[in-house]
């Protein structure tokens, strides 16, 4: 049991309880300026009085300038990832938006391009255990499907990842899919990029995608639970769906935040068994929940019969 939780309640000692807001805000400061540190340093500002003191955070941290910059750090994908907590909660906070569409595009390409960097945790942990959708993936003509697209910084990302793919995005906002054609535009892999305003509830495509990905924290659960059939239908046999969701049970507050966050992007929270009677439901089959590292979501897949 976390020390922020044991012996709180109405019963507890009122000195405990203060100790305890404490700790509270006190972490919280600590990780908001230490996040806001990373950002700016990892990002392309000039170098100033803030990046120095910032700097300075990193180096107390263990984060030197040859860690930030060693091999498979994408500097600016660890930027974004640092900043757009910080965006998300500033919006929440200031605007009692409470559905992903009230937050700010500098929240929303914030998270695109963390997001981003999913593409190449895939590649490395995730296409190895899915029987058969790396030579898919490589032959002429390969699809995918994005759903939530966003800002489309992750598709780009896997077109760029696989020569032969193409990456249709799908989203329900207008204003985030106008933020996705300036970015796929002045991206290098424009011409195998779709964009397409639409619900995954009303998809109506069939047979046509080797890979989809579902990340169910940004789908309302209606949407969730009546396209899931429809992205079934929408693979190739053989092709896989992967469903990405919060880690829930591991640790009580982790959960909560997760929750929390979810409810705030307007999505679905998902156990890892929760994920896997969905995507059983939807007639796939092999379904598990894959290994992810640390701070990654849950990744549970599921294949359509061959």
């Amino acid at each position: 049991m976390s020390e922020l939780t044991r012996g709180s309640g109405p019963g507890a000692d009122p000195a405990e309880n203060r100790d305890r807001l404490q700790a509270v805000l006190s972490t919280g400061d600590r990780a908001a300026w230490a996040a806001a540190a990373l950002a700016l340093v990892t990002g392309d500002g000039p170098d100033t009085d803030h990046r120095r003191a910032a700097e300075h955070v990193l180096d107390t941290l263990g984060l030197t300038a040859d860690v930030l910059s060693g091999p498979g750090i994408d500097r600016a994908g660890v930027a974004a990832q640092a900043a757009a907590p910080l965006l998300q909660a500033s919006a929440l906070l200031t605007s009692g938006g409470d559905l992903w569409a009230a937050q700010p595009d500098e929240a929303i390409v914030a998270q695109g391009r963390a997001s981003a960097q999913g593409a190449a945790a895939f590649a490395q942990f995730g296409l190895p255990v899915l029987s058969g959708l790396s030579e898919t993936l490589a032959s002429p003509g390969a699809r995918m499907l994005d759903v939530g697209t966003g800002v489309g910084a992750l598709a780009a990302s896997y077109a760029e990842l696989f020569p032969e793919l193409t990456v249709v995005g799908i989203d329900v906002l207008p204003r985030v899919l106008a933020l996705a054609e300036q970015l796929v535009r002045a991206s290098s892999v424009a011409d195998r990029v779709v964009l397409r305003e639409q619900d995954v509830s009303e998809l109506e495509d069939e047979a046509a995608f080797a890979l989809v990905w579902l990340p169910a924290p940004f789908v309302p659960e209606p949407a969730l639970r009546a396209g899931l059939p429809r992205i079934a239908r929408a693979l190739i046999p053989g092709g896989w769906l992967t469903l990405g969701h919060g880690k829930l049970g591991d640790d009580p507050i982790d959960e909560a935040v997760t929750r929390f966050k979810t409810v705030s992007y307007g999505g679905t929270a998902l156990s890892n068994e929760e994920a896997q009677a969905l995507v059983l439901g939807a007639g796939l089959e092999d379904v598990r929940t894959v290994p992810t590292p640390h701070g990654a979501p849950a990744i549970t897949v599921g294949r359509r019969p061959t």
